[in-house]
């Protein structure tokens, strides 16, 4: 690892520790981290800094940190928060690498801690340390034992050693996982707090960590990102090196945008956006701290299938069926077995069901050549992805434990890389022996199934590889004007930026209308064309499918009527004349700017199913083609583009074009729009593309000046 200026190697991998504010009594704050390192053997130098020198629990102290003639990789600060400042500036003096920052009393107290967090971040800015906190609890390394937190825990016992990296912004959340971990035998390699995050923030350490050969899965919570394109390179960084991350995300993400008037800005809720960017990224998140470990423990093993077919092997038959059930929530299908694999289970178990979920009855577990025959003809004549193997509480008898493990450990030796899960609660001696053999022991089949599909959510991202790169935008695509936007100059915008828009003529009289019409082609549907009003149809301002000139004639005034009745002080420009485009599948992409990622783009079913029942997904622009055909895959009315009581099948691909084309226009131009929305886009019986027939784009202060 990299131990350059701006590294995070000396905070994560200290060689030497020093603490300012270092205190001789082993319970305050100052005396915790020098008592945990020489009680758990710390092999690095430990400098104790207190303006009194001498000795500190047996160390020769320092009186100022600029007096340690060893460059020093990470030091502790433990002072009230008037100090802090002046040491950590003595610090970057020292040449110190690295500082955590335990000390409260900042921006989350008052303005004048709030001036201080700002001369940290300066002083972060301009040298070369790094610093964490304020506000926060320190980080430890568990395998150097480098403790850099006032943490209790340890009075009750160390973590034990292993690959996942936890990393939270808040203090209480991370020790609390840090105990739950240590207690469930979860092995760790790092832990972070971030605290208030003058410098260092959760994206540097998760991707610090997609970097870290020890880190193989980075579990973290957050609350919210100061960082946000840091923070995705840091996912991609850990997917392309193969390392899972599961994230728990408090908090929501507002997005700035008028509601009232934008599709797309109405149905973006408070979590969308992070979820869709976790989405993007091939990143689990977690509903939980429970459910954050469950996975996190899952995933140390390292088997990630790419395909979701689960084999279930239960000594009970309404286990099985909870477990089917269970497994259609998340994804995962419990596939009928094959007749070769049911006839030789019905060999083995001549009353068992065999078709899968397997119920082998409690004959299983006094039968131990049954159990083995049984689990090796799941996995070799099986055709599943992922066994689950449910037993109850047998896990508490030791002579039956001794039994079945000797059977795992012969079945783990024939097929080494194969995902095996015990549903069984069993003692934490006989949890620790079947996981060292590479086999999953959770409890609960609900948390087992969860932990499966997350597993093979993380196979399937990282066979996916680097994303696709996204087309590019023409050349006459240009900046929308900052003022409010006809739908015809909207339309106009997003057809130079490569969107397929239906585009029409605007009519200013009856006669123009008709003239209009014969140039577009019948039918025709006419539209009031105001910026003034966003809402057309419910004032009369839509006539659909006229056929000829007189319904043409006759419905330009029948418009202006309407309108000028119920709308009497809206400016009006006329009349939009457009071709009446018929069939295909009515959906709603758009694009809405949120004030952490940026251009996010929307897609979903028009009408009802976006509206009403929500059924949309988002994207973070820009993204590619596959990422588009993920997006357009997760709502749930996506059977309907697939054609339904004899409709043919939509144009799929004509749909991602459009997306992807959408977001590469909304990553380039994301400063100027506020939203956009294009509803409906018609998508089209396959090979016949799609067509938008209404558009709209709210701008920014940031628009284009042309006119």
């Amino acid at each position: 690892m990299s131990s350059q200026p701006g590294s995070l190697t000396p905070l994560f991998e200290p060689r030497n520790i020093a603490i300012i504010g270092a205190s001789d009594n082993i319970h305050k704050f100052g005396g915790r981290p020098i008592r945990f390192m020489k009680e758990a053997g710390f092999s690095g130098d430990i400098y104790p800094i207190n303006p009194r020198g001498g000795m500190i629990q047996g160390l020769q102290a320092y009186k100022d940190i600029r007096d340690v003639a060893e460059v020093v990789d990470l030091c502790i600060v433990t002072v009230p928060a008037p100090m802090v400042v002046e040491a950590v500036r003595n610090c970057v003096s020292a040449g110190v690498r690295a500082a955590v920052i335990f000390s409260s009393g900042f921006s989350e107290v008052s303005e004048e801690g709030a001036g201080w967090q700002a001369e940290l971040a300066a002083i972060a800015q301009g040298s070369d340390i790094r610093l964490v906190g304020p506000n926060c609890m320190g980080a430890l390394n568990v395998e150097t034992l480098a403790i850099g937190t006032f943490a209790s825990l340890f009075e009750h016992g160390w973590p034990k050693p292993g690959n996942v990296s936890i990393i939270t912004q808040s203090g209480a959340v991370g020790s609390h996982t840090l105990v739950l971990a240590r207690e469930r035998g979860l092995g760790v390699r790092s832990w972070i707090t971030t605290g208030n995050e003058v410098d260092v923030d959760v994206a540097d350490c998760i991707a610090h960590c997609a970097e870290d050969p020890g880190t193989s899965v980075i579990a973290a919570s957050i609350e919210g990102s100061r960082k946000p394109e840091r923070l995705m390179e840091a996912f991609a960084m850990a997917r392309a090196n193969g390392k899972a991350v599961v994230m728990m995300k408090v908090g929501a993400s507002e997005v700035g945008a008028l509601a009232a008037i934008s599709h797309t800005a109405s149905q973006t809720g408070v979590d969308d956006v992070y979820g869709a960017m976790f989405r993007q990224f091939g990143v689990c998140r977690a509903a939980s701290l429970e459910e954050l470990l469950d996975i996190a423990g899952a995933a140390s093993a390292g088997q990630f299938p790419e395909r979701n077919r689960l084999g279930v092997v239960t000594i009970s038959g309404g286990i099985g069926v909870l477990t089917s059930d269970i497994a259609a929530q998340h994804d995962l299908e419990v596939p009928e077995l094959p007749q070769k694999a049911q006839k030789a289970l019905k060999a083995l178990m001549p009353l068992a069901a065999v078709r899968n979920p397997v119920d082998t009855t409690a004959q299983m577990l006094n039968d131990m050549p049954m159990l083995e025959g049984s689990l090796r003809t799941m996995l070799r004549e099986g055709d599943c992805d992922a066994i689950l193997i449910f037993m109850s509480v047998v896990g508490y008898s030791e002579r039956m434990m001794a039994e079945i493990s000797e059977v795992l450990e012969k079945i783990r030796q024939d097929f080494p890389d194969d995902l095996m899960i015990l549903a069984m609660a069993c003692r934490q001696a006989s949890r620790e022996k079947l996981e060292g053999l590479k086999y999953l022991v959770i409890e609960d089949p609900n948390r087992a199934i969860r932990a499966i599909s997350a597993l093979v959510g993380f196979g399937r991202s990282f066979a996916r590889g680097e994303p696709d790169v996204p087309p590019l935008l023409p050349s006459e695509a240009a900046a929308p004007p900052k003022r409010a936007l006809l739908e015809a100059e909207a339309a106009d915008i997003l057809a130079k930026a490569g969107l397929p828009m239906a585009r029409g003529r605007l009519a200013k009289s009856a006669d123009d209308a008709a003239q209009a019409a014969m140039e577009v082609g019948y039918p025709v549907v006419l539209k009031i064309a105001s910026t003034d009003i966003q809402r057309k149809t419910e004032i009369g301002g839509v006539k659909l499918n006229l056929q000829s000139v007189d319904q043409v004639r006759a419905g330009y005034q029948a418009i202006m009527t309407a309108v000028g009745s119920a709308a009497k002080d809206a400016a009006i420009d006329g009349v939009l004349v457009a071709p009446m485009v018929a069939g295909g599948v009515e959906t709603i992409i758009g694009v809405v700017r949120d004030p952490v990622f940026g251009p996010v783009v929307m897609f979903g079913l028009s009408g009802i199913y976006a509206e009403v029942v929500k059924d949309v997904s988002y994207r973070i622009a820009p993204f590619g083609l596959d990422e588009a055909h993920r997006m357009i895959n997760e709502v749930r009315g996506r059977v309907l583009l697939d054609g339904v009581r004899g409709q043919p099948a939509a144009d799929l691909d004509a749909l991602a074009q459009a997306l992807s084309q959408l977001s590469v226009y909304a990553a380039v131009y994301g400063d100027c729009i506020e939203s956009i929305d294009i509803n409906p886009l018609l998508v089209l019986p396959k090979g016949d593309g799609a067509i938008a027939v209404d558009a709209l784009i709210l701008t920014t202060r940031n628009g284009a000046d042309n006119e």
